[in-house]
Formats: C-alpha cells, sequence, structure tokens
C-alpha cells in the first residue's frame, strides 16, 4: 500500500513517551528540552512590536526560499567559526529539516552512512526514512574511535559520517582537538562528506571552546545549527552552513518541501539577534543550566555512587549514566514511570539497540529541587532491585 522508504520507519521513542512525561508530577529528565522559564519572552516581545512597527503588512507576505538575507548575513558573520557568507546559509525549519534535505541532497538508497555508537536518535530516524545503510562505531569521551573508522571504511566506503562533536546527543561528550582534526584528515583522504550537526555548541558551562570541524576542513564539513536550545524550539528555525553547490541543490529541495520557512519568524529572530539580546540570554541559560549540570552530577554521586558510572561534560543537556550491573533500564524506565520521573533507555541512541543498561538523563529542564528528588527515586529502584537480586535464593540443579 505504501511507498517503499516507509518500509523501515520507526517513530520516536522519546516523541512517543513525551504524553507520559507530561503527567502533572512527573519528573521528566527524557525529553531535550530547554527550560520555558529561561525562554527570552520580554525580548522577543520587544523584537515583536520592532518588526511590525518597521514591516507593517509586508511582515506577513511570502519569503524567499533560503531564507532573509540578512538573517543569513547575521549567522555567516557572527554565529559560525568558519569564514563563511550569506549564500553559503540556508535557514531550514529546525535542523532536523536540515538534515534530511542534506541527507536527501547526498544520500541514495543503499548508500552507506557511518554513525557513532550511541547517536542522536533524530538523525537514525532522518537516514532511515531515506533508505541510508547504517554503520557504526563506537566512541568515548573525546570523540570516535578513528582507528575503527579508518579499519571499516577500507573495506567499506561511506558516503557520509553523521556527529555532534560538542556535548553530543545522548552522551554529552565532546571531540577532543586531535579528534577533530583525525576525522577531518579521513574525510579528506576517503573522500566522504561530514554531517556536523551543531545544537548545543553555544552551551558551555567549562572547559576550552574548540574549532569546529567545518572550521578545519570547510569543503567537506556541512554545519547544522538551531535556534531552538538557544532562543525557543517553538519558532522551529535552524540553518545549514555548506559548501555552494550543496546549498544550491538544497535550495531547489527546499522549494519542493515547503517553499521556505516562516517569514514571520525569520523576522523575530532577526530583529532578536539585531537587538543584540541573544549574549545576555545565553549568559543566563549557560548560568542556569551549568548549576542544574552540578546538581544532576552531585546527586547521581551521592545516591548512586556504586551503581552508575558517567562522566560529567563540559556543556549540552544530557548525562550518559550506565549501570554497573547488567539491569536493562526499559525495565528500569517502566518502573521509574510508575514512581514520577522519566529518562531514555540508552538502546534507542543505538542502530540495533546494542545498550541496555545505559540512559540518557536530562538536567536542562528541571529544577535542583526535582534533580534531586528525581535521582532519589532512581536510587531507590535501582537499590530495590539490587537488594531482589542478592536475596533471591540460587536454584539447584
Amino acid at each position: 500500500m505504501f511507498a517503499q522508504r516507509t518500509i523501515n520507519l520507526n517513530s520516536s521513542f522519546i516523541r512517543d513517551i513525551l504524553a507520559v512525561t507530561q503527567q502533572p508530577d512527573m519528573i521528566s529528565f527524557a525529553g531535550g528540552l530547554p527550560d520555558p522559564d529561561l525562554f527570552p519572552v520580554a525580548a522577543l516581545q520587544q523584537a515583536s512590536t520592532q518588526m511590525q512597527q518597521k514591516l507593517g503588512n509586508r511582515l506577513y507576505q511570502y519569503s524567499e526560499t533560503p531564507g532573509l538575507f540578512p538573517l543569513r548575513q547575521h549567522i555567516a558573520e557572527q554565529l559560525t567559526d568558519t569564514a563563511s557568507h550569506a549564500e553559503q546559509i540556508i535557514v531550514t525549519t529546525g535542523s532536523q529539516q536540515g538534515l534530511d534535505l542534506v541527507v536527501r541532497c547526498l544520500v541514495d538508497p543503499g548508500d552507506k552512512v557511518m554513525v557513532e555508537a550511541p547517536t542522536y536518535l533524530g538523525a537514525l530516524q532522518v537516514l532511515r526514512a531515506n533508505q541510508a545503510t547504517l554503520l557504526s562505531i563506537p566512541s568515548d569521551e573525546q570523540g570516535p574511535d578513528l582507528e575503527a573508522l579508518e579499519t571499516l571504511i577500507k573495506r567499506e566506503p561511506i558516503r557520509c559520517f553523521y556527529t555532534v562533536t560538542d556535548f553530543q546527543n545522548p552522551t554529552g561528550a565532546s571531540y577532543s582537538l586531535e579528534r577533530r582534526k583525525g576525522l577531518v584528515a579521513l574525510a579528506e583522504r576517503y573522500n566522504f562528506w561530514i554531517l556536523e550537526d551543531a545544537p548545543y555548541s553555544a552551551l558551555r558551562y567549562s572547559g576550552e571552546v574548540l574549532p569546529s570541524l567545518q572550521s578545519l576542513l570547510p569543503e567537506r564539513v556541512i554545519h547544522f545549527g538551531s535556534f531552538s536550545k538557544i532562543i525557543a524550539p517553538a519558532l522551529r528555525l535552524g540553518w545549514i552552513s555548506a559548501p555552494r553547490e550543496v546549498i544550491k541543490v538544497v535550495e531547489k529541495l527546499k522549494q519542493a518541501a515547503d517553499l521556505h520557512s516562516s517569514g514571520y519568524d525569520q523576522q523575530l529572530v532577526l530583529s532578536f539577534l539585531q537587538s543584540g539580546a541573544l549574549a545576555p540570554h545565553l549568559e543566563e541559560i549557560r548560568r542556569a543550566y551549568g548549576e542544574r549540570l552540578d546538581s544532576m552530577a552531585n546527586a547521581l554521586k551521592h545516591h548512586l555512587a556504586d551503581q552508575v558510572r558517567f562522566t560529567k561534560p563540559q556543556g549540552g543537556m544530557f548525562i550518559w549514566a550506565t549501570l554497573t550491573s547488567n539491569e536493562s533500564t526499559l525495565e528500569l524506565f517502566r518502573a521509574a514511570v510508575a514512581e514520577g520521573v522519566a529518562f531514555v533507555p540508552g538502546e534507542a541512541f543505538y542502530i540495533s539497540g546494542e545498550s541496555d543498561n545505559s540512559m540518557r538523563l536530562n538536567f536542562s529542564n528541571s529544577t535542583a529541587t526535582k534533580i534531586e528528588e528525581g535521582v532519589r527515586r532512581l536510587a531507590g529502584l535501582i537499590n530495590n532491585s539490587r537488594n531482589r537480586e542478592t536475596t533471591t535464593p540460587a536454584l539447584a540443579y
């Protein structure tokens, strides 16, 4: 009945559980959500008034497919670390659409695309929807295993490598400078594209800012940015920064998809950026989210010191925690929801569900009090499970 491309479509586990996590009294570490109490509402209201006064009825007209030129110019000059131009930027309906358009531009059905294990669930959805053949390599706190990558691509050439280099979703890890340089060297040597997703790069709370992959190899790296985490998700605005030849084809695909992203929202974001409101807003959310990261790391150490392993990230929105036992976090998730706390089981972030004893914990959308209580509830469930295991008598055979 349906097209071939729909056969491998999977629903997002995170989207499927949002209804559950929105229940009253639920402490949710599940969604990758910024805190709505920290949205720059006053600055956006002021930006809205200014753009309405300036543009009048013109505000509601069709816009150009690649996006408003002044907005693309601002992104190129202020929000990238590459010597790019407005013509190398296209505004998209969230960076998720950007990834879909680029994959449609570059990847034919059956082409091999490499991801890290684990990796962003939304990227797996896009790649499967476009009928890519998925391969994965292990990754650690410093980035992907480059020896494993080279060994694999010598045997099976790949079309693209997808990655989140800064504060990865789900692990929170960031590439070291050595791994960044090593990856772009492999891309140049073996002629594959790097798809660099960077929705969290502005959310750094400690450590040194490192160059993007695109700045190291602009002719082979396509960079995706987003306003969802740094202004507000409901605006649904992101961007692609890429070589001009890629942008030209992506523009045609976007014309076919939606003509252009919301002109109203683009004007609003442009007015907000031109007002200078982004810098103080980023300072505020970095402070708040950094404190919440500290709260979650401290709570995990206090309540689950012997039961979980984790590395505290330098930014982003997530902590990746792995149980020291082999207990399934999917089973733990079901019990946790009944106790009023939610997270995302780790197997959702692997191409074949390899890890079943890890979990992604979001800290940005909970207060310190809720973080403490949520981790305490998880600790109670995990400790009770351990106690049942140790008190169950062994069976004689």
